[in-house]
């Protein structure tokens, strides 16, 4: 906490206690990929009469309208709005942020502006609770769901400093990056799935105190929070009554809340009981808010500034030495060191580093050891930097080695333990606004007696030295850059006595110790007696005059001035003494020795005293000038009539007075003259400086002109950019799921397949054809077709059918080829080629092979059985006759004609039952036989029958019915009739 620094930049000032108790809930809720059924759930769960409002900050496409507001609203019974710009918020109310916009929160009224990149990315979430958490602070809560990136990380950091809570889904994040990021940053008090975070939202609205009523709270139990703090120091040693107390009570009472603890005192209670509780106390009061490179001008300045300056005639062996207190978890010091290195990388300069880092919190000294961070607190890191001083590892960034070997870390109490010494540069930046203005002062005490006679400070820009500037002089009017001053000799500005640890720990030295201190005290004491009785009244300034230390019994020529005090000599002096003292002062300066002035008169309790002013200056070892100013009471000359008159005395007092008062207007004539040449000429110096600032503000004013509307061209250009590249990587993406789809679905095709341009070059084949024609990748893209495997795919059917593809655009199907390939044997392949056009005029041909050769084989060997077949029908003597299931002769054999004498063709086609062949008194025999067969597939029917001859006669068949008529090749009655009529004869 008071060793820290904030998060990021706050969109606008705290609000007052007073402005944060008239304040109700503001929940921010982040989400990014994977957000909506996140969303979803946790509204689903949600009670909608908690009296918070809820802004729901979304990752966007910027070209798209969203509907998630329509989505949302049938998930919960509370109003779903899109935020227009001015908007006014209601508690129990949903507000949705519109597509390509950034949205902050301004005197309760949701504002919208242009979304800008930070380190490349839109980090929307950031921005608006960056601008919640001053505002609504103890009433602020940030919920982070599911999303890629970072986003989020550093506004829940603004969030929890200000008193917020926060909230971090768990594992059950769709896309974790974003949440877990978050969580990893240990600024998360609650990591839940969904569903629980809206049942602690809901716990959390129920209290009656905690972030619902914070300063009453306050005002009623000051007397347990100050045991609270006791019991702080007891276990922690630290003593948190010199932190600024509005912040330490602000995070007692979140701590409250977050227990759910209605009352102070029952908290006070819990502490007691749960010393875990404690620790998590004193780790929300040393929370560590810091980032790299957070003011990038005040690094800026230190590499082009300070550090040529304290390398400037330096020893090659004389060690740097740069202290960075409240360093937290080390970014600030880690900074500093990588601009260091950048400065010495162009230098033939070995000059040693060293670079302490001290922390309250020992948890943030060991995460700075290891010089591990995660990706959201990358953000002020160049790209440049990224890679060259830090390695990427398990997700996270480590700073390298080098820059970790030259940064020591150690725990170090600020107002406790004791300064370093012989530092070169002290970078404590955004600290001393935690700490109340007394124990801010002892600090800059310690810094100062740190620094060594040329080193420098750096504080953070809502900083300041406060009354401290004897110790400290500004360099810079804009950055606090703070230059050491040197402390008159003998002047000690830093009292150890602060610091316990510098007094006797063994008790065995403590009359030793007793004898030194009255030795001391005594010799102070004599010295002390001695200024005021004989020293003659003077004073120490340095060159702005102001008074650095009294001497004597200065009362006589200094007197406080009415209205604000001040310690300026010039409004301490006598007015009757200004005149003569500024003269001097001036001349001193001009000539660089001690002057003097003698019978300065001056008006002392009604009388006229004559004294001597004399002004010395003071050698120093820096180049700040000091004076020494004595203020004497001229010696009385003693009175001697001599003889003279009493007239004769009197005008020679007269003359006297007469003399000593043109010598006086004599004097002051001639400084007049003097300042009056001095203002002439530095108002011609002026005048001249003004025309060339106004030259040079003209010329700025002009180039400002341009640079602005350069610098809204490239906003604008940017912006447009940034979303066509949005929508290239969408469709990117698309494109890119589309060619994996259609590439699985090609390699999972049977059929090889072959994509050629149009010189018949092989940009692609499937795994298909690899597996068929046993070749690879290496062996068949980008080769020529025709040559492919010794020339064995150069068939010339095939090469003029695609080139006529190429020339005239025609596709071709079912080309058949036999051809022998070396590596598989014989193949009858079948060809399907077709041309696919591209934008740029150029052709691929999608070629698409089927392997035939089996398919082959097997019609060549039917045809061969059916030949044989055939040959075998035409050669028996018995007739052959295939019937339809209704007795129509589908097939005849040849010897038809040769046993009966009828054609084979006269019969084809007709019904045996209407052919008049039978016999007409077998006719009925001929069907019971044929029906037989008919119930009874696949069996032999025996039977007798008579034929007729073409002569008239007839002739006794022996007759076979056989039911084929499920047999693919067949489908019918097979009848065979084999002639017994010499049988029966004989």
């Amino acid at each position: 906490m008071a060793q820290e620094q904030p998060a990021a930049e706050e969109h606008q000032s705290e609000s007052s206690p007073e402005q944060i108790e008239k304040l109700f809930p503001v929940v921010g809720i982040g989400a990014s990929a994977g957000g909506l059924q996140a969303l979803n759930e946790l509204f689903e769960n949600l009670p909608p009469d908690l009296g918070m409002a809820y802004v729901i900050v979304q990752h966007l496409s910027p070209s798209h309208d969203s509907i998630l507001p329509e989505l949302l609203a049938a998930k919960t019974k509370m109003p779903v709005k899109q935020v227009k710009n001015g908007l006014k918020i209601n508690p129990d109310e949903v507000y949705v942020i519109p597509p390509n916009t950034f949205i902050s929160i301004v005197d309760s009224k949701l504002k919208l502006s242009e979304r800008i990149k930070t380190d490349g990315i839109h980090h929307s979430i950031d921005y608006f609770l960056n601008s919640l958490a001053p505002v609504y602070q103890t009433k602020a809560i940030a919920v982070i769901l599911s999303g890629s990136g970072s986003d989020g990380t550093i506004g829940i950091q603004a969030v929890k400093t200000h008193g917020g809570i926060t909230f971090a889904q768990d594992e059950t994040a769709t896309f974790s990056s974003m949440p877990k990021t978050a969580s990893d940053s240990g600024y998360t008090d609650f990591v839940l799935p969904c569903k629980r975070i809206a049942e602690e939202l809901a716990s959390i609205a129920k209290l009656p105190s905690g972030i619902l009523s914070l300063n009453e709270i306050v005002e009623a139990n000051m007397g347990e929070l100050r045991k609270i703090q006791s019991l702080l120091h007891a276990k922690k040693g630290v003593d948190f009554g010199y932190y600024k107390q509005n912040t330490v009570n602000r995070r007692i009472m979140r701590r409250m809340a977050l227990n759910k603890f209605n009352t102070l005192p029952e908290y006070v209670k819990f502490l007691r009981e749960h010393t875990h509780e404690l620790d998590l106390l004193y780790k929300d009061l040393l929370i560590n808010v810091t980032s790299f490179f957070r003011d990038p001008n005040v690094y800026d300045a230190l590499g082009k500034k300070i550090l040529p300056a304290l390398f400037k005639n330096r020893k090659e062996n004389d060690t740097i030495r740069i202290w960075t207190p409240a360093c937290a978890n080390g970014e600030e010091a880690y900074s500093v060191a990588i601009c260091l290195f950048e400065f010495l990388q162009e230098k033939a300069i070995r000059t040693p580093i060293q670079i302490f880092g001290t922390d309250l919190n020992e948890a943030a000294i060991a995460k700075a050891r290891s010089g591990v961070y995660n990706k959201g607190a990358m953000g002020n890191v160049s790209p440049e930097r990224l890679k060259k001083y830090f390695i990427k590892t398990d997700g996270h960034y480590q700073i390298i080695k080098p820059i970790r070997d030259v940064c020591i870390f150690a725990t170090h109490n600020l107002l406790k333990d004791p300064p370093f010494s012989r530092m070169d540069l002290i970078s404590c930046q955004n600290v001393l606004i935690y700490i109340e203005s007394n124990p801010q002062k002892k600090i800059l005490q310690a810094f100062h007696y740190s620094l060594k006679p040329t080193g420098y400070l750096l504080l953070g820009k809502s900083e300041t030295i406060g009354s401290s500037t004897e110790l400290f002089a500004q360099l810079d009017k804009e950055l606090k850059i703070y230059s050491r001053k040197a402390t008159p000799p003998g002047t000690d500005v830093f009292d150890f006595s602060f610091h316990p640890g510098h007094m006797p720990a063994n008790p065995a030295h403590d009359k030793i110790d007793a004898v030194r201190l009255s030795d001391i005290d005594l010799e102070k004491e004599t010295d002390r007696l001695l200024l005021s009785r004989y020293v003659p009244a003077s004073v120490v300034v340095n060159s702005d005059l102001q008074i650095l230390r009294f001497h004597g019994a200065t009362s006589n020529y200094l007197q406080p001035s009415s209205g604000r005090a001040s310690l300026h000599l010039l409004k301490m002096v006598k007015d009757e003494l200004v005149f003569e003292l500024k003269g001097l002062i001036n001349r001193a300066t001009k000539e660089g020795e001690a002057v003097k002035k003698d019978g300065v008169p001056l008006l002392q309790n009604g009388t006229d005293k004559m004294i001597t002013i004399e002004v010395v200056p003071l050698k120093s070892p820096t180049k700040d000038s000091y004076f020494l100013i004595l203020f004497r009471e001229a010696e009385a000359v003693a009175s001697n009539g001599g003889g003279k008159t009493e007239t004769t005395l009197k005008r020679a007092d007269k003359d006297d007075r007469i003399r000593k008062l043109e010598q006086q207007i004599n004097e002051a004539r001639e400084y007049m003259k003097t300042m009056s040449e001095e203002f002439e000429a530095t108002r011609e110096e002026l005048q001249s400086s003004n025309e060339e600032v106004l030259s040079s503000n003209e010329e700025l004013q002009s180039m400002n002109e341009e640079l602005e509307t350069s610098k809204e061209e490239l906003q604008s250009t940017n912006e447009e950019l940034i979303t066509i590249n949005e929508e290239l990587q969408q469709r990117n993406t698309e494109l890119k799921e589309a060619g994996n789809f259609a590439r699985n679905i090609v390699d999972t095709i049977n059929e090889p397949l072959l994509v050629l341009n149009d010189e018949m070059r092989i940009r692609s084949a499937n795994n298909a054809f690899y597996k068929l024609f046993k070749t690879n990748i290496d062996r068949t893209e980008g080769n020529y077709l025709f040559e492919l495997e010794n020339g064995q795919w150069n068939l010339p059917e095939l090469k003029e059918k695609l080139l006529q593809i190429i020339q005239k655009g025609k596709s071709f199907e079912n080309c058949e080829i036999t051809n022998s390939f070396p590596a598989i044997g014989e193949k009858t392949l079948l060809f399907n080629a077709m041309r696919m056009d591209r934008e740029d005029k150029k052709a691929y041909v999608l070629l698409v092979i089927q392997d035939m050769t089996e398919k082959a084989r097997a019609q060549r060997d039917l045809r061969e059985r059916e030949e044989r077949f055939r040959l075998l029908l035409q050669n028996a003597f018995d007739i052959t006759t295939v019937y339809s299931q209704d007795g129509n002769i589908m097939y005849q054999s040849e010897a038809l004609e040769k046993t009966l004498g009828y054609p084979v063709k006269e019969t084809l086609n007709k019904n045996i039952f209407e052919l008049g062949i039978v016999h007409p008194d077998d006719m009925k025999r001929n069907k019971e036989l044929m029906n037989e067969a008919l119930n009874n597939p696949g069996k032999n029917i025996k039977g007798q029958l008579r034929l007729q001859h073409k002569n008239g006669g007839y002739k006794t068949m022996d007759v076979i019915f056989r039911n084929l008529l499920n047999n693919d090749n067949i489908k019918g009655i097979i009848g065979n009739y084999q002639d017994v009529t010499n049988n029966i004869e004989v």
